[in-house]
């Protein structure tokens, strides 16, 4: 078997080929280009690229996994689609109403973020259902005609549907939705009590408006890039990375777009839990540092951490997603003194075209790349393997003239406070997922990968008194790895609202059974064999008179016993002492809402493993001046090869590690160490 995964990033994009045809797995590894925003060129070179580093024709690829951004981007960029949004009469203004979140609570000026359909796109549907889902004003005939001529009058290019109580009996929708789609026959139309059936009219509203916004942006890319498979000569079937972790067949992605909005940050997280479980961590924080942004997230008892709602840009997307917080925090990120003689990097990147000042591909701005250039952390003939070469006099002029000069510094002290910002924006990043959720920081590792997320941890692990900075066998591609670490996933949920204490088993597990079997359909038609599926179980649960939800697994409906209310309410009770501090067992607890996911197996290949070496650790290959802190000052650090390390070889600081896909900085007074698992794991301490 040979698979392939592609992620896609803000200036590269990461390919991983796992060839397990010969017994033994071998793993191939490139980064090309990403080429112009929501174009899949980067992908359709970066396949004939490593297709001829393995030997192969990209017709004897088996599966291809991709992760990407281009959903994200447009939402971002307010570049998606023209979508038409369509409510109950009175419902016009909701998504401009919103709610009581707003960017700054305590501004009298604050704006919130402008909605992705205005209200000139807001079309009205004479009807109406109460809270119990009982029909209040019928849908009269000849209305859905009506609406659907006013929709087409709007000449939209994707249509979005959010009726009252939907979710409670989702006919008036189906109605609507049919009638507009005799009306506009190629345009997608995405209906709330599918994308998102669960109370509270606004986040429901603004999730379908997304799905639609999106949708047609993630369509495009999906077309271009399997006609790009298709002219490579690619043969396989083409999986696609979702925010929850999951992949998705095309057709899949295309149904309900909302899932693929954070499609490119969660390949990493999945690598890193299986990286966290082979060695034998429980607790590690990912940290993703590209040329664009840095993403982190919680691995907490070897799981990846799940949010059922979050918000992009200020506004609320109600799909269950890998919790990570992003910050513009890359190699790219852009450096400049602000009004007040202040430093600040970010939010603004160079990106990949023209990138930074270093590349001499016309960039002029100082970005943190530069400034690691300036400061001897990166070997100009080095990077990329030398395939790409960076030019240190273009670095320090853009060091110079953007930083050092405004703020009375040397180049190299200039550099070093780009570094230092930008490694205190992703430590308080850090702190937010971590001590601010009542975690104590210095009990978990961080996983540093991305092209540059190796290069930054060791500074951050001593700041925040970390255990430990583990960076994987390939960091530059880690997330690339990720996509092929995971399974086909689908999820359904219904509304019911219940006293734990009142449900009868009876009474729920036709409700389990009938999502169940929503997801057996769709499986099916992803073609996955009754004997590669399995389910997963869980319930929105909270203490009765709370706004809050927690996710509780349910068990497996089946056999006799499996229904055990009190034991429920035990782990509601534990989990919401982990969650909030404080937990009351008196306190009676409902259900708000079921949720099932369905899986479909993907056969994975070994990950190779080597045993500990009886061999010295190598001689460095050389040695290079570097700048790693002001108090330090400049200092000789010795330099090795990544593939010169074997499994038990240690490596005193300072040293810098090359690798064509990153490099790893082990700063004075730290070491490192490899394992079995061609993992380099720096640690404080001799």
């Amino acid at each position: 078997m040979r698979y392939l995964a592609a992620d896609v990033g803000g200036t590269f994009t990461d390919l991983v080929l796992v060839d397990g045809s010969a017994g033994r797995a071998r793993v191939y590894i490139d980064k090309v280009p990403s080429q112009a925003t929501g174009s899949a060129k980067g992908v359709h070179e970066g396949i004939r690229r490593i297709a001829r580093q393995a030997g192969i024709e990209p017709g004897e690829i088996d599966l291809f996994v991709h992760g990407f951004t281009v959903g994200t981007n447009a939402f971002l960029t307010r570049t998606g689609a023209r979508a038409v949004l369509v409510v109950t009469e009175g419902f016009r203004d909701v998504l401009l109403i919103g709610d009581q979140r707003r960017p700054d609570i305590y501004s009298l000026s604050a704006e919130k973020p402008l909605p992705v359909v205005p209200r000139a796109r807001t079309v009205e549907v004479k009807e109406r259902l109460d809270a119990f889902g009982k029909v209040v004003t019928p849908l009269a005939e000849g209305e859905p005609e009506r609406v659907a001529e006013a929709v087409a009058a709007l000449e939209p290019e994707a249509v979005a549907v959010c009726l009252t109580f939907s979710y409670l009996d989702p006919a008036h929708e189906a109605e609507v939705a049919a009638a507009i789609g005799r009306r506009l026959q190629n345009v997608p139309i995405y209906l709330s009590s599918r994308v998102n059936p669960q109370i509270e009219e606004f986040p429901r509203a603004n999730t379908t408006a997304v799905a639609a916004y999106a949708g047609p942006v993630i369509d495009r890319y999906i077309e271009r890039l399997e006609k790009n498979l298709t002219d490579v000569g690619f043969k396989g079937p083409l999986r696609l990375m979702r925010s929850d972790g999951g992949v998705a067949t095309p057709r899949a992605a295309r149904d309900n777009p909302a899932h693929m909005l954070l499609s490119g940050p969660a390949g990493g997280v999945i690598a890193g839990a299986e990286l966290a479980r082979a060695i034998g961590i429980d607790n590690m924080i990912t940290f993703d540092m590209g040329g664009t942004s840095a993403d982190f997230s919680l691995i907490v008892d070897g799981h990846p951490t799940m949010v059922a709602e979050r918000e992009i840009d200020g506004q609320p997307l109600r799909l269950p997603t890998i919790d990570i917080e992003t910050i513009s925090a890359g190699g790219g990120s852009i450096a400049h003194v602000d009004i007040g003689g202040a430093l600040k990097v970010g939010p603004r990147s160079a990106g990949s075209v023209p990138g930074p000042a270093c590349y001499g591909q016309g960039g002029e701005d100082a970005t943190i790349t530069d400034a690691a250039v300036v400061m001897g952390l990166l070997d100009p003939e080095e990077y990329l393997g030398g395939e790409m070469k960076l030019d240190p006099a273009l670095a320090r002029a853009a060091v110079e003239r953007a930083v050092a000069k405004p703020l009375g510094l040397s180049i190299e002290e200039a550099a070093y406070g780009i570094v230092s910002v930008a490694n205190a924006n992703m430590i308080q990043a850090i702190r937010t997922l971590s001590v601010e959720r009542g975690h104590d920081v210095r009990s978990f590792a961080l996983l540093a990968f991305g092209g540059a997320g190796p290069l930054y941890a060791p500074y951050m692990i001593r700041e925040l008194g970390m255990a430990e900075t583990v960076a994987p066998r390939n960091p530059g591609v880690f997330a690339a790895q990720g996509l092929l670490l995971t399974d086909i996933r689908h999820a359904a949920q219904a509304p019911w609202q219940r006293r734990l204490h009142r449900i009868e088993a009876g009474e729920l597990k036709p409700r389990l059974d009938a999502l169940k079997r929503e997801l057996e359909h769709e499986l099916g038609a992803d073609g996955v064999k009754p004997a590669d599926r399995y389910y997963r179980f869980a319930a929105d649960m909270r203490c009765v008179g709370q706004f809050h939800l927690l996710n509780i697994p349910l068990p497996l409906p089946d056999g006799a016993g499996w229904w055990n209310p009190e034991k429920l309410a035990a782990e509601f009770h534990a989990a919401h002492e982990r969650s909030y501090g404080h937990a009351d067992p008196a306190v009676p607890v409902e259900l708000v809402n079921l949720r099932v996911d369905g899986f479909g197996r993907i056969e994975r290949l070994p990950e190779p493993t080597e045993s500990v070496s009886t061999r010295p650790a190598p001689e460095p290959v050389g040695s290079r001046r570097v700048y790693f802190d002001r108090a330090a000052g400049w200092q000789q650090a010795r330099i090795y090869r990544r593939e010169q390390l074997e499994p038990g070889h240690r490596v005193p600081g300072p040293a810098i590690v090359l690798q064509r896909d990153s490099t790893l900085v082990v700063l004075p007074g730290q070491h490192a160490r490899a394992d079995r698992r061609g993992t380099v794991r720096i640690a404080e301490g001799a």
